[in-house]
């Protein structure tokens, strides 16, 4: 039967062949432990394994693992987030991160909102570590995502060429003990990717830009998001207005968005 399989393959597999009583104890001991091992490798929560510091790292190096490295698209939202009439895109983001990361965050989304083509409404929502994507709003969270070559990273869910939702990743593994400069980059380089920015450099090693889509391996000169990602804001998500005046004298106003 399929129960009496399963017995023998734990009994043979699993548990080593154990010959007595003591040897199945012993060996279901060791199965428990390394389940619980394998539980906590997956359970993003657990922040038990992260690493002490960056010393050991460059940071500019820990951008060669993100999948945005070479896409410079500019990708804008669904029209249902944009108002008309210089309304600017209105975006809620949903704060799911832990209590270390709310100045961050809050230095951050403050940053972005001295563009004048943005709207923000942060909302705190309970802590989510498996950062579950929400329709129409951009969730923020932090997890132990592990040991991959990425310290934090965008997923915009596009239909039709336009973004949906969005959910900005800042990874415990590398940032929960990094200094805050690091952190803070992060997270505005994260928001940035959130609003549809593409990169504004992909060098960390050359001279800074002074703005947080620019790769870097010093944060500290890159902490905003800079003029040149406000300019492209108003480009994304601000309207155009157009004066002619008719033979008549009649003038006519032509307001247009100016987008993809």
């Amino acid at each position: 039967t399929l129960l009496g399989a399963t017995a023998y393959l734990t009994w043979k597999y699993a548990l080593n062949e154990p010959k007595t009583l003591a040897e199945i104890k012993d060996g279901l001991g060791d199965l428990f432990d390394t389940a619980r091992d394998k539980w906590d490798e997956w359970d993003l929560g657990n922040f038990t394994n992260v690493l002490d510091n960056l010393d050991d790292f460059s940071f500019g190096d820990l951008f060669n693992e993100d999948p945005k490295q070479g896409d410079n698209t500019t990708l804008t939202w669904d029209d249902d987030f944009v108002q008309i009439r210089n309304g600017g895109l209105h975006l809620t983001l949903r704060n799911a991160l832990d209590d270390t990361w709310q100045d961050e965050f809050e230095y951050a989304v403050a940053d972005w909102q001295e563009s004048d083509a943005l709207v923000l409404t942060a909302e705190k929502v309970e802590v989510d570590h498996d950062c579950e994507r929400v329709d129409g709003v951009m969730v923020v969270c932090n997890a132990n995502f592990g040991a991959t070559g990425w310290v934090g990273i965008n997923e915009n869910m596009i239909m039709r060429g336009v973004i949906v939702g969005s959910v900005s990743k800042m990874n415990e593994y590398y940032l929960l003990n990094a200094e805050y400069d690091h952190r803070r980059y992060t997270m505005c380089h994260e928001l940035g990717h959130g609003f549809g920015l593409p990169h504004t450099d992909e060098n960390p090693y050359n001279e800074n830009l002074g703005n947080c889509l620019d790769y870097t391996d010093d944060p500290e000169e890159n902490l905003l998001p800079g003029e040149v990602n406000m300019a492209k804001l108003r480009n994304m998500y601000l309207t155009r207005r157009r004066r002619r005046v008719q033979k008549d004298g009649t003038v006519v106003e032509t307001t247009h968005l100016i987008k993809r």
